[in-house]
């Protein structure tokens, strides 16, 4: 833990870019759980770290489940981060809800703007509008929750001038990133041995959505950021101010301030930054998804799916190195924070 906060110490003395880049920035749309888990928050932190760098632009917002307090938490991390105004949406109608340990307190402590689940529109009605307005195949869409939104999303029927949803994917979607799936073995399957929850809590959505996606799809398993992964981060949010939602999720989620596994928080760096010096992938393949949520991987060289692999250099993971990388972006203070 020392040497972590050394390294976020001596990170936070440089300024960080915020142009420059060979690449134009990313055009991310998030679609997030918020409940269950608290590095859904550490997450959304990372994203507008990324951002306030200006490495990417968050077009969106959603939460893929219906409880009114998940997209309230999402409303007030933005609007801690000077983003009050991102297009926010929540799942209307059949859909996942859990008791959660933190959203009902960041809800009823922090500044946002959703009183009730009636102030917060259709997750599927914000996709439509915000993909729309974007260059073709520019959007890279994050799932660091169940599949919902997408399923109801690829479901839109075309009518009054607008495309079918599934056709506005295939115009609008460069990349859909996807926290999900346990890729152990080679070739990797998925027996369910250690859990799947963001699959088997809305499993129609889920093998839905996996079978008929039309474009590219990056699987981001278990096995890199979650148990068996070996990396965790969060606890250095002690050293951000206590009006940090960010901070503050952690804190109710364990009653103290402790580190967390990173599975939807490197999912988010990754569709941001891409493999860099962090990660290798994997050949092209097909995932192929049993309605029981297990699922054995069909390597195919002209397909379009594959999976985030772990880089050894030297024959040793770099784990110390990626959580270096996270807790350096969630201890950044906001660049505009919204009075």
């Amino acid at each position: 833990m020392r040497y972590h906060c050394i390294v976020i110490a001596a990170a936070c003395l440089l300024a960080y870019p915020t142009s420059g880049h060979a690449e134009p920035p990313a055009r991310i749309f998030f679609d997030t759980d918020m409940e269950t888990d608290c590095d859904d928050a550490g997450a959304m932190a990372v994203l507008h770290a990324l951002a306030d760098r200006g490495e990417c632009e968050i077009l969106a917002t959603v939460v893929s489940v219906r409880d009114p307090n998940s997209a309230a938490t999402v409303d007030a991390i933005n609007t801690y981060y000077g983003r009050p105004n991102l297009p926010l949406g929540m799942v209307k109608g059949a859909g996942v809800l859990e008791k959660s340990r933190y959203v009902s307190h960041i809800a009823a402590d922090f500044p946002n703007h959703v009183k009730s689940a009636e102030d917060v529109p259709d997750a599927t009605h914000i996709y439509r509008a915000v993909l729309e307005k974007q260059p073709d195949h520019s959007v890279t869409i994050v799932t660091v929750g169940y599949l919902t939104n997408l399923k109801n999303l690829l479901e839109l029927p075309e009518k009054h001038g607008h495309v079918s949803g599934l056709d506005l994917v295939k115009a609008k979607v460069a990349k859909w990133v996807c926290m999900g799936g346990n890729f152990i073995g080679m070739p990797p399957k998925d027996d369910l041995k250690l859990g799947n929850v963001n699959f088997q809590r809305d499993a129609a959505s889920a093998f839905d959505v996996i079978h008929h996606w039309p474009g590219a799809v990056v699987f981001v398993g278990r096995e890199i950021g979650s148990v068996p992964s070996g990396l965790t981060a969060g606890a250095c949010l002690a050293q951000t101010p206590a009006d940090n939602p960010v901070r503050m999720a952690y804190f109710h989620y364990f009653g103290g301030q402790k580190n967390r596994h990173v599975a939807d928080i490197v999912t988010t760096l990754y569709a941001v930054r891409g493999l860099r010096d962090y990660w290798d992938m994997s050949t092209s393949g097909t995932m192929d998804l049993h309605e029981n949520m297990t699922f054995e991987w069909q390597p195919k060289a002209d397909a379009s799916q594959s999976y985030l692999l772990k880089k050894l250099p030297d024959g040793h993971p770099n784990d110390r190195y990626i959580e270096s990388v996270l807790n350096e972006l969630l201890t950044q203070p906001p660049q505009h924070r919204a009075p």
